[in-house]
C-alpha cells in the first residue's frame, strides 16, 4: 500500500515551525499586555474598552486552548 498522506519539504516545515514560534510569542506578549490592563487601570486609556475587552478575551481562550494541549 502507497502512503498517499501529504508531506512538508524541510523548508515548508521550517517555516510552518517559525510560524508556530511566532505565534506563541504573539500570546506570550499579549498576556503581558493583558496583565498591565489588569493590574494598572490607567494603561488602558489610550485603548477602546473594547480592545481591552477583546485582548482578555483572545488570552483567555489561549489559556483555556493550552490546558489541554500543552504543545501550543
Amino acid at each position: 500500500m502507497i502512503d498517499t498522506r501529504p508531506r512538508l519539504t524541510d523548508k515548508a516545515q521550517r517555516e510552518n515551525d517559525a510560524e508556530v514560534d511566532n505565534w506563541q510569542e504573539a500570546f506570550e506578549l499579549l498576556g503581558l499586555i493583558d496583565a498591565e490592563f489588569r493590574s494598572d487601570p490607567q494603561s488602558v486609556q489610550c485603548f477602546d474598552s473594547r480592545i481591552v475587552e477583546r485582548v482578555r478575551e483572545c488570552v483567555a481562550r489561549y489559556k483555556e486552548l493550552k490546558r489541554g494541549k500543552p504543545y501550543l
